[in-house]
C-alpha cells in the first residue's frame, strides 16, 4: 500500500515580522533623549540666577548650587533628568547578551547623580560636612562612570556602527569626556586630602566635563535608537 505525503505549500511574498525585542530599546532611547533634554534648561537657569560676582571659571557648579536661592531644586531637576536617561538606556539593554556590566554601571551612574543632588556640598568658606563628603564622592562617580559606559558600548556596537558617523561620534565623545573627567578628578584629589589644588581652573574644567557628559548621553541614546531601528528595518 502506497501512502502519499502532502506537504504544505510555501507561502511566497509574506514579509517576516520584525523582532518584537527592538520595540523596548526604541522607547528607551527616546526616553533617554527626553531625560537628557530636560536636564539642560535647569542648569542654564542656575547660572543665570547665580549671585553676581561668582566666577564660572573658578567657582564649581556645586558652589553655585548652595549659593543660589533655587540652586538645589534646579540642580535636582538636572541630575534627575540625566538619571532617567541612564536608567532608560539600561532598561533598553535588558535581554541583550552580556549587557549586565553596562547596566550595573548605568544604574550606579544614576544613583550617583541622585546622591550628588540629595547631599549638597558645604557653602564656600565653611568646614566640610558628611553631606559635602558624600557629594564629592558621588561627583567623582558621576564623571568617571559615563565615559566607561561609552567605551563599553562602543566596543559592543563597534561592528554594527563600523563606518557610520554615529560610531565615530560615540568614540570621539567618549574619549573627550573621559579625558575631561580624568583631568577634573585628578585636579580635585589634592584639595580633597588637604593639599593645594592643581592650577587648572576647577569651575571651567567641571563645566566642560559636565557638558561632555550631557553630549555623551545624547550620543549613546542616539546610537541605541539608530541600531534598534536598523534591526527593525534590516538597514
Amino acid at each position: 500500500m502506497t501512502t502519499a505525503t502532502l506537504s504544505r505549500p510555501a507561502v511566497v511574498g509574506r514579509p517576516a515580522a520584525p523582532p518584537a525585542i527592538t520595540a523596548a530599546p526604541v522607547r528607551s532611547a527616546w526616553t533617554a533623549l527626553a531625560g537628557t533634554a530636560a536636564s539642560v534648561p535647569p542648569i542654564v537657569l542656575l547660572h543665570l540666577d547665580a549671585p553676581a560676582g561668582l566666577s564660572a571659571a573658578r567657582t564649581t557648579i556645586s558652589d553655585y548650587v548652595v549659593t543660589t536661592p533655587l540652586g538645589e531644586p534646579l540642580f535636582a531637576v538636572t541630575t534627575g533628568g540625566l538619571a532617567v536617561a541612564g536608567i532608560a538606556v539600561a532598561w533598553g539593554l535588558a535581554g541583550s547578551v552580556r549587557a549586565a556590566t553596562v547596566q550595573v554601571l548605568l544604574a550606579a551612574w544614576a544613583v550617583a547623580l541622585v546622591a550628588a543632588a540629595a547631599f549638597p556640598t558645604n557653602r564656600p568658606g565653611t568646614p566640610g560636612t558628611v553631606s559635602s563628603t558624600i557629594h564629592l564622592i558621588a561627583g567623582a562617580f558621576v564623571f568617571a562612570l559615563l565615559p566607561t559606559v561609552g567605551l563599553l558600548l562602543w566596543r559592543r556596537w563597534r561592528a554594527a556602527v563600523a563606518g557610520a558617523w554615529i560610531g565615530r561620534v560615540l568614540l570621539a565623545t567618549t574619549v573627550v569626556g573621559g579625558a575631561l573627567s580624568t583631568a577634573l578628578i585628578v585636579n580635585r584629589i589634592p584639595g580633597a586630602i588637604g593639599l593645594d589644588q592643581l592650577m587648572l581652573p576647577p569651575g571651567l574644567l567641571q563645566r566642560a566635563a559636565g557638558a561632555a557628559e550631557i553630549v555623551l548621553a545624547v550620543v549613546i541614546a542616539t546610537a541605541m535608537l539608530r541600531l534598534s531601528r536598523a534591526a527593525v528595518t534590516g538597514r
